[in-house]
C-alpha cells in the first residue's frame, strides 16, 4: 500500500518515533514522509533515502523555560488562517500520490487533507494521553482540548505512553546495542532556556556532565554510559533512561501540562523525580545521593518501558487491513473512490508491492 506519515515539528519525540516505525513499514509498503523543516535534518538521516514532502507544524512560544500559552495562540493565528490553502495543497499531493492511508504522529494539517479525500487516517502520538487523566485544572482542561486539536481528524488513534497508553513506548534499539556502564557523569538533555541558570549550578557543584543536543556527539553512547539523567520532561528521554535503568531527574517546562504529568508520572515509578528550575539547586544533591535507590526500585506493574515497535507495526496493520477491506467507507470515501477510478489506466490500479503481506 502506499502510505502517507506525518509527524509534528516540536521537539524531537514524534520524529524518533516516525524514524523507528516507518523504516519499519518499509518493508512491505510505500512511504512518503511529510516533515516538518525543523525535524527535516533529524528524521531523514535516520530514515535514508525516502520520498520526503515539506509540512507545516505549529510551535510553541517560550519565555525561559516557561510556555507562554496566549503568546503561542497568537503566534499560530497566521498558520491558522492559511490552513486552506495548505489543505488545498496537501489535498492535491496526497491524491496525484494516490495515498491508500495516512499515518499521524500529532500533525492535523495531513489528516485534514486526507479526511477531503476520505483516505483513513490512524492518529498514533503520546501528547494525546493529557485526555485520560482527569483533572479539573484549567491548564489540563485546555491542553486536553489543544492535543485533540492537534491530533486533527482519525479515524483510529493509538496513544503511545510509558503510563496509561494504548501501547507502551518507543524504545529506539540502538538504545541497547551500546555497552551499559557507569562513567560518573551526569548526562544532560536540555534546552536552550535552561542552560543559563542549569550549568552554573552543576559547575559550582563540582559535577562532571556532557551537554545534549549536540550533533557532534554520540548521545545514546553517553545515555549508556552516564551515571544519571537530568532532563526536561520529555516522553522519549524518560521512557528510555528508565529502560536503561538510568536514574533521572526531570524539569518540566512551566505551562506545558503534558511535561508536567509525564514528571508526576517519574516520581511515581520510583525510578527518578521531579523538580523545577527555581528548587534544582536544593533537590539536586539528594537526587545524586540517592542514585542507588533509584536503581534497585522495582517499575510499578503500572508502567511499562519495553519496546513495543512491533506491536504498534501489528496494529499498524490491522488498521491497514481494514483499509483494504473498505470498513471506513464514508461519503468522502465514496466521493474520492470515484474520482480515483476515473483517473485510473485501463486494467485498474496496482499496488506496487502487492505481493507483500499486508
Amino acid at each position: 500500500m502506499r502510505i502517507a506519515y506525518s509527524c509534528a515539528g516540536e521537539g524531537f519525540g514524534h520524529a524518533t518515533r516516525t524514524a523507528v516505525i516507518g523504516p519499519l513499514l518499509q518493508e512491505s509498503h510505500d512511504i512518503v514522509y511529510f516533515i516538518p523543516e525543523t525535524v527535516k535534518g533529524f528524521t531523514s538521516s535516520r530514515i535514508g533515502d525516502a520520498q520526503y514532502e515539506r509540512i507545516p507544524h505549529f510551535a510553541f512560544t517560550k519565555r525561559g523555560e516557561r510556555v507562554l500559552l496566549f503568546a503561542t495562540v497568537f503566534r499560530a493565528l497566521p498558520l491558522a488562517l492559511a490552513f486552506p490553502l495548505v489543505l488545498v495543497r496537501l489535498v492535491r499531493k496526497l491524491h496525484s500520490l494516490r495515498i491508500d492511508a495516512v499515518i499521524s504522529d500529532f500533525d492535523p494539517f495531513l489528516p485534514c487533507a486526507a479526511r477531503m479525500l476520505g483516505i483513513p487516517v490512524l492518529q498514533i502520538n503520546h501528547p494525546g494521553i493529557v485526555q485520560r487523566v482527569l483533572s479539573i485544572h484549567p491548564q489540563a482542561l485546555l491542553t486536553s482540548l489543544a492535543t485533540r486539536i492537534l491530533e486533527g481528524p482519525w479515524n483510529e488513534r493509538m496513544h503511545v505512553s510509558f503510563y496509561g497508553g494504548d501501547v507502551g513506548p518507543i524504545i529506539r534499539r540502538e538504545v541497547f546495542a551500546r555497552p551499559i556502564s557507569d562513567e560518573g557523569f551526569v548526562l544532560l538533555n536540555l534546552k536552550p532556556c535552561f542552560r543559563p541558570i542549569v550549568l552554573p549550578i552543576l559547575e559550582r557543584m563540582g559535577i562532571r556532565y556532557r551537554l545534549f543536543p549536540d550533533p557532534r556527539a554520540d548521545f545514546l553512547s553517553a545515555l549508556a554510559s552516564c551515571s544519571c539523567v537530568l532532563s526536561s520532561a520529555g516522553h522519549q528521554i524518560i521512557a528510555e533512561s528508565i529502560a536503561l535503568n538510568k536514574p533521572i531527574m526531570v524539569i518540566p517546562q512551566g505551562g506545558q501540562w503534558e511535561q508536567q504529568l509525564n514528571a508526576q508520572m517519574v516520581d511515581r515509578t520510583g525510578k527518578g523525580c521531579s523538580t523545577t528550575i527555581d528548587h534544582l539547586e536544593a533537590n539536586l544533591p539528594e537526587f545524586l545521593v540517592g542514585l542507588e535507590r533509584y536503581r534497585s526500585n522495582i517499575l510499578p506493574a503500572s508502567f511499562t518501558v519495553t519496546d513495543s515497535s512491533q506491536e504498534i507495526v501489528r496494529r499498524i496493520e490491522d488498521f491497514l487491513v481494514k483499509v483494504r477491506q473498505k470498513r471506513y467507507s464514508n461519503f468522502f470515501v465514496a466521493v474520492a473512490a470515484s474520482a480515483r477510478m476515473k483517473d485510473a489506466p485501463p486494467g485498474g490500479l496496482q499496488d506496487s508491492k502487492a505481493k507483500k503481506a499486508v
